[in-house]
């Protein structure tokens, strides 16, 4: 369900970051890079407790197998941030009405 709930907002904010002005664009686009973040951050973090057959999920790149609250929050802000370069770079070389 959650997932579907991410999956569903991230399209939405796709959406209005390839139809917005560039501005609105910009905004769209660094909101876009949350779920993206926290996508990645779920997958890689499954993943890997998979491949190294822990039980439980591994919290990349801060926190390994104990996880605390801060440790999530920074990893989170990681990623977001990891998928905000890219994101923004390729929305500034947009060319489009401001």
């Amino acid at each position: 369900m959650l997932l579907r709930i991410i999956l569903g907002l991230a399209a939405l904010l796709l959406l209005g970051t390839i139809t917005a002005r560039k501005r609105w664009a910009l905004l769209f686009g660094a909101a876009l890079a949350f779920p993206v973040g926290l996508l990645t951050y779920g997958v890689l973090g499954i993943g890997i407790a998979r491949i190294i057959g822990v039980g439980r999920f591994y919290s990349v790149p801060v926190g390994a197998e104990r996880i605390e609250d801060w440790h999530i929050l920074v990893s989170l802000a990681f990623w977001t941030f990891i998928w905000a370069l890219p994101i923004l770079w390729l929305l500034s070389r947009r060319r489009g009405a401001a």
